[in-house]
């Protein structure tokens, strides 16, 4: 939990670092979860899963007044393994947000694993919905997977839950 801790205090201070007057505005910045899971789970082999994201986005400071939480949830089939867990990708997310609005994130994800915290960072644009044509970062913070557990019989069933920091700004 300390290290989470750690981690969300570093996220924030790269999201909350002062831009120039000419610079993007940030519409919302978010703190909170995401797990993902794997059916079944994930072993040192490739194997069909399918994988369930599961986000919460509270709390958010916002310029739109009353939006002040989201949630995500993502299913897909994949074929992975858990030395193919954290490889890019390019998708799409819908933020679901407490005014009943929803956005539409397409990215591409990319990750870094360095002492023992493996940072998922989500780049891309909002492409639908509330703040269409946003740039948008998303960086989940996960403990480092314990490779132990692909080798088990129900191999790599959950990761997280990690601290995810999502912030949407006007171009």
């Amino acid at each position: 939990m300390a290290r989470l801790l750690v981690a969300a205090l570093a996220l924030l201070a790269v999201v909350a670092v002062p831009a120039p007057a000419h610079a993007a505005s940030v519409d919302v910045t978010c703190v909170g979860t995401e797990v993902a899971g794997y059916q079944p789970g994930l072993q040192l082999a490739p194997r069909a899963t399918t994988v369930t994201v599961n986000g919460i986005l509270s709390p958010c400071t916002s310029t739109t007044p009353g939006l002040t939480a989201g949630t995500y949830l993502q299913n897909f089939p994949a074929t992975l393994s858990c030395a193919t867990l954290l490889d890019g990708l390019s998708a799409t997310r819908t933020f679901r947000w407490n005014d009943g609005t929803t956005s539409t994130f397409t990215y591409n994800r990319t990750i870094n694993n360095v002492g023992g915290q493996t940072t998922v960072t989500f780049l891309g644009t909002i492409t639908a919905g509330r703040f269409t044509g946003a740039n948008t970062l998303q960086q989940v913070v996960f403990v480092t997977p314990n490779i132990l557990q692909c080798l088990t019989s129900g191999g790599l069933t959950t990761l997280g839950p990690g601290l995810a920091v999502l912030t949407i700004t006007t171009p």
